[in-house]
C-alpha cells in the first residue's frame, strides 16, 4: 500500500465530502425552519381615532385590554400645558384644546367608546394617574404615583365609585398593613377574590386585598436579600 490515493479513492472521498455538505445544509435548512419567527410590530399612526369634544390626551399612564377586547387607558390630563389646552382658559387662548377624561375606553379599531373620571367626582382621585387594570367581572382598578397617593380606586365600567383601598393624603412604609405609598398597578385573582398591588415606587414590596372588602390578606417584601411575607 502506498501513501498516496488512487483516482478512485479521490473520487469515493470528493463523493463522500459532497454528501457531507449536503446533509449538514439541509439540517441547518430544517432547523432554521424549525425556529419561531419572532412577532413584528408596526406603530399604527392612525390609532386611535381622532377624539370628539376637542379632547386631547396628556401623558399615557397605562393600559389594559378587558373580556370583550377593548383597550382601556388611563393618561394625565393635568400634565397638558397650557398652550394644548387654551380652549380652557379665561379668555381662550386658542380653539384647541380641551383636556379628555383620565380613563378612556377604546375598540379595536381605535373609536372611542366612553371617557371618565377625574377630580371632582365625589371621591378622591390620585394626584397622578398611574396603571390601569379590568378584571374578568369588568371591574376598574386605578392606581396612582403621586407623592401622597397611598390608594387604589376600584370602579365598574361605567365609572361608578365601589371602594377605595387605602387612605387618601396618608402613606405607608414596607411593614404597614393599610396604607401604601405611591402604588404603581395591580393583578387580579379573580377566583380567590384578592388583588395583588405592586407597592413598588414610595415601598418595595407587593401587598395582597380582598377584591370584596378591600381587607389586607398579606404581603411580602426582599429583606437583607432574602424574602419575608406576613400575614
Amino acid at each position: 500500500m502506498t501513501g498516496s490515493f488512487s483516482a478512485n479513492q479521490r473520487k469515493q472521498a470528493d463523493t463522500a465530502n459532497v454528501i457531507v455538505a449536503v446533509v449538514s445544509a439541509t439540517g441547518a435548512l430544517g432547523s432554521a425552519q424549525m425556529q419561531p419567527t419572532p412577532p413584528r410590530f408596526e406603530v399604527d399612526p392612525f390609532w386611535p381615532k381622532p377624539l370628539p369634544n376637542r379632547w386631547l390626551m396628556g401623558q399615557a399612564a397605562g393600559g389594559s385590554v378587558d373580556r370583550q377586547d377593548h383597550i382601556w387607558v388611563v393618561q394625565r390630563p393635568r400634565t397638558l400645558s397650557e398652550d394644548e389646552k387654551g380652549a380652557t382658559l379665561t379668555p381662550p387662548r386658542n380653539e384647541c384644546c380641551v383636556p379628555a377624561p383620565s380613563v378612556m375606553e377604546f375598540d379595536l379599531e381605535g373609536n372611542l367608546l366612553q371617557a371618565w373620571g377625574g377630580p371632582g367626582q365625589g371621591y378622591r382621585w390620585p394626584e397622578n394617574e398611574h396603571g390601569i387594570t379590568v378584571d374578568a367581572q369588568d371591574n376598574v382598578w386605578l392606581a396612582g404615583n403621586g407623592p401622597e397617593d397611598g390608594i387604589i380606586l376600584k370602579l365598574t365600567r361605567d365609572g361608578r365609585h365601589v371602594m377605595t383601598i387605602g387612605q387618601p393624603g396618608v402613606v405607608g412604609n414596607d411593614s404597614d398593613t393599610a396604607y401604601m405609598n405611591r402604588p404603581s398597578n395591580v393583578a387580579v385573582d379573580i377566583a380567590a377574590s384578592e388583588i395583588f398591588v405592586a407597592d413598588g415606587y414610595g415601598n418595595h414590596r407587593v401587598i395582597v386585598f380582598d377584591t370584596r372588602t378591600g381587607a389586607y390578606k398579606r404581603h411580602w417584601a426582599p429583606m437583607a436579600g432574602r424574602r419575608v411575607t406576613h400575614r
